[in-house]
């Protein structure tokens, strides 16, 4: 396979390592047709640059040896960036999703937005300053999550109650470009989940799955033929307002009509039900609490066998499980992965509606698996540095490498 340039040819190996890792420098002249003079300079200018390191040795029969490389994992690294009502979210991760580095800081000043660019600059600093040894590649900033019931928020919107969106584009990723000597790339967040756990998480070299948001909205992050799932205007993935229509259903979600599932089961809903329940007299555990019902609180509830929390649950726990069922008809995943604090509600929330997703599931689209998030905690950041990684490598332009099996690259090397 020949290619035009020399740089093509240096990415072309990184990428082979990257997936096929460890693999020795025979195994890399075998697949690429390079001559090994190439090859051989290739991998110096890779580990002269601490992109990737010689990590062992395999038996190639009659006592010769041969030395494996493996991309330097714990020395590229990348920032990831979010935002949340009042504050900013930081971590510094190195390239197979360990974060080597986290923080958080309450915003400021929302009223001063240059105030606000020096605060999340300066932060950035002080997280890069004692990693300035390793391959940072960048900035991955996630756009603050729009949140149409929340338009007044005077944290995330400026004065003209505008989304900031602009503002990120034009003012703070110019600034944090400048004071940082590093890239900066915007993301949207629907993809962001999915990106995440097909690179670190619990759907790591999946093809085709979904991920669930369950939180105080119910989304989905879709990962179908390899890609993230974004649609015509970056919105694909509002599971939260396909409708069921149940005839109780009679208030309109804040989008304008009236049934979407998460009207009636995000824990906002879940919440207003269990307090109406309580003002009307109804016996709960959950009275001592009524004032400021947590989800701890109803798991605890749950596991005392609480009745009118179980009702309550079940019933959000059925719908949810519609919805997700009526995605995996459509999209027929190999995996559903379940993130958000909902999940807190512990094992009657989840198995309630597992037990709906597969009763919903058209019976040959059931052989999928229904797996928790292990990246939920920073996942909208690590999906952002996932990417940077993987536009650093170039990986959308060596698709074929990726579909190499791992067997074939040291096809004539048994290990020690």
């Amino acid at each position: 396979m020949s290619y035009d340039s020399y740089s093509q040819r240096k990415c072309l190996i990184l990428n082979l390592i990257n997936h096929l890792g460890p693999i020795s420098r025979t195994a890399l002249i075998e697949l690429t047709d390079y001559r090994p003079a190439t090859v051989g300079a290739i991998v110096g200018e890779l580990m002269a640059e601490e992109l990737i390191v010689e990590i062992g040795t395999l038996a190639a029969g009659h006592g010769r040896r041969r030395v494996l490389l493996d991309i330097n994992k714990d020395h590229i690294c990348a920032v990831g960036i979010s935002f949340t009502n009042t504050s900013v979210a930081y971590i510094l991760s190195q390239f197979d999703g360990k974060i080597i580095s986290q923080s958080h800081s309450p915003f400021a000043n929302t009223d001063n937005k240059q105030g606000l660019m020096e605060q999340i600059c300066a932060h950035v600093q002080q997280l890069i300053q004692p990693h300035l040894h390793r391959n940072i590649l960048g900035i991955g900033l996630c756009r603050p999550q729009k949140n149409p019931t929340d338009y007044h928020n005077p944290n995330i919107y400026d004065a003209k109650n505008e989304y900031f969106d602009l503002w990120i584009q034009d003012s703070l990723k110019p600034m944090l470009e400048s004071h940082c000597k590093l890239p900066v790339k915007i993301y949207d967040d629907m993809a962001l989940p999915a990106i995440a756990e097909h690179r670190f998480g619990a759907a790591k070299d999946v093809d085709d799955f979904i991920c669930v948001e369950l939180t105080n909205g119910i989304g989905a992050s879709l990962f179908c033929n390899g890609a993230a799932v974004t649609g015509g205007n970056g919105t694909a993935g509002e599971l939260g307002h396909t409708v069921i229509r149940f005839p109780e259903d009679e208030q309109l979600c804040y989008c304008g009509k009236p049934g979407c599932v998460e009207n009636s089961t995000a824990w906002p809903a879940i919440l207003s039900q269990i307090q109406s329940a309580l003002n009307s007299g109804v016996f709960s555990v959950l009275q001592q609490h009524s004032d400021n019902i947590t989800v701890t609180d109803v798991k605890n509830a749950l596991d005392a066998g609480d009745r009118m929390c179980m009702h309550i649950v079940k019933r959000a726990a059925k719908r949810i499980g519609i919805a997700i069922s009526n995605a995996v008809n459509l999209l027929n995943p190999k995996i559903v992965v379940l993130y958000g604090f909902m999940l807190e509600m512990g094992d009657y929330f989840i198995q309630q509606m597992e037990q709906s997703i597969r009763e919903n599931v058209i019976s040959f689209s059931n052989d999928f698996e229904i797996r928790i998030s292990t990246t939920s905690e920073s996942m909208m950041m690590l999906g952002a540095v996932a990417d940077l990684f993987s536009s650093y490598l170039k990986v959308s332009d060596y698709k074929w490498v990726y579909a190499l099996q791992p067997s074939e690259a040291e096809p004539s090397v048994s290990p020690e």
